[in-house]
């Protein structure tokens, strides 16, 4: 099934729950693991992705601003779909279901639009509007670079404290181990 293929809208497929578009090639649990920034595995993600078909993706009313990119076809629909401006942002959620996705084939996709192709699609999860969205000026790329950095922070302190604890307690860790691998 190609894309000029599908009859029917995204809003008439996702409200009569029929998955008709739906297309027939699933990614596996390994594919849609979090993608790393090396080029090699980045490599190896994307000829994976590039073996899907866009069979599936359906005709839906998008911006068109990235048509003209040297991006595979059923990524481009899924850059597309994403709003311009944060005032216009949609949930990850309601974005898969209009491409007939799952949520986290959806994430792998902007992962890699993001990391490989460099399109500025962001993402914000608190205040009014939630979601995914193109920013369109400073104040909105400030909004996800905050966020985004807010989350990195909390990360490394989590890192540190672990790395801190282990050593702290190593001895215990070990003993502890020991006597574990010894009652089996």
């Amino acid at each position: 099934m190609k894309n000029e293929d599908i009859k029917k809208s995204a809003n008439a497929s996702a409200l009569d729950g029929t998955g008709a578009n739906r297309s027939k090639k699933q990614l596996d649990k390994k594919s849609l693991t979090t993608f790393n920034n090396s080029e090699n595995t980045s490599e190896k993600q994307a000829s994976k992705f590039q073996q899907l078909e866009l069979a599936g993706m359906p005709e839906i009313s998008t911006h068109g601003y990235f048509d003209n990119f040297k991006i595979p076809a059923y990524l481009k629909v899924v850059a597309n779909s994403i709003p311009l401006g944060l005032a216009n942002a949609r949930t990850v959620g309601t974005l898969a279901n209009l491409l007939h996705l799952n949520e986290r084939t959806f994430s792998a996709y902007t992962h890699i639009l993001t990391a490989k192709y460099h399109l500025p699609l962001a993402t914000i999860t608190v205040g009014d509007n939630k979601g995914n969205y193109i920013p369109i000026d400073d104040n909105e790329l400030a909004a996800f670079v905050a966020q985004a950095q807010a989350r990195v922070d909390h990360s490394n302190e989590r890192m540190h404290g672990v790395i801190a604890g282990y050593n702290l307690y190593k001895k215990a860790i070990q003993t502890l181990a020991n006597s574990q691998r010894e009652a089996s």
